[in-house]
């Protein structure tokens, strides 16, 4: 932990100039010149410093404003969502949600409750949950390349929550093509049992992955013969949403 607050004091020292060596990071922080050059050389190699080939002088480098142009257009993003997540709410009379990837699992950042149903929901906002047993998650999860999703099942053990999580690599990859050939994802009751939820993908103006809009709530309610129908709607909602994020589709 100590090491941690090093590296964020070095963070903060370097963000205070346009560039600094050593020696000087040294005197700013008190921490010896071999510490700070173990920390600075970790943080060059991550991209978050970069150093001058010929001063070897430091600075901060771009990537704090890619990771602060994230941060931004989430906050963007929910403001964009809410209009259209609330329509789809009374439309569907079934509770909407807004996610975003976030490693291994799927962030909700926001959450239009239905007023048809007083059923608590896993996905309020701000709660994470894995990848491979959510609507939300597969929608991501359907739009990666081989190597990526050969990686993510090295590492990740596909658990049960409920009798219907897909736990055999062979049926999710196959679920996944399907998800990919029909554009939305649905978790048959595989994270929470009695709860089903359907998904469609939000893109960004570079027609990338930003976000997934779902419908969630009781399996007897959302009905398998009612899927179709609820695919379109969300279908429709996150291509509004994915418009207002600048996405112009040219097909």
């Amino acid at each position: 932990m100590k090491s941690l607050h090093k590296t964020l004091d070095i963070i903060e020292a370097v963000a205070k100039t346009n560039s600094v060596g050593i020696r000087q990071l040294s005197e700013l922080t008190g921490f010896p010149p071999p510490t700070i050059h173990r920390i600075t050389s970790t943080l060059v190699e991550r991209r978050y410093l970069k150093q001058d080939p010929i001063t070897r002088r430091l600075s901060l480098s771009i990537k704090f404003l890619e990771l602060g142009n994230m941060v931004q257009q989430r906050f963007n993003l929910k403001a964009i969502a809410r209009p259209y997540l609330e329509n789809l709410m009374v439309e569907l009379k079934e509770s909407v949600n807004l996610a975003v990837q976030d490693g291994d699992y799927v962030a909700y950042l926001d959450h239009v409750r239905s007023d048809y149903t007083m059923l608590q929901l896993f996905t309020k906002p701000g709660a994470r949950v894995p990848l491979y047993c959510t609507g939300v998650g597969k929608i991501f999860m359907s739009r990666w390349s081989p190597s990526e999703l050969d990686a993510y099942l090295r590492r990740t053990p596909l658990l049960p929550h409920t009798n219907r999580t897909i736990v055999d690599q062979s049926k999710l990859i196959a679920e996944l093509r399907k998800i990919k050939a029909l554009n939305y994802a649905v978790d048959n009751e595989e994270m929470e049992q009695g709860v089903r939820c359907v998904a469609a993908m939000v893109v960004d103006h570079r027609g990338l992955p930003v976000a997934a809009v779902s419908v969630s709530g009781m399996a007897k309610r959302i009905a398998q013969a009612r899927i179709k129908a609820f695919a379109e709607s969300l279908k429709a909602c996150s291509r509004a949403i994915s418009r207002k994020m600048g996405f112009r589709d040219t097909a």
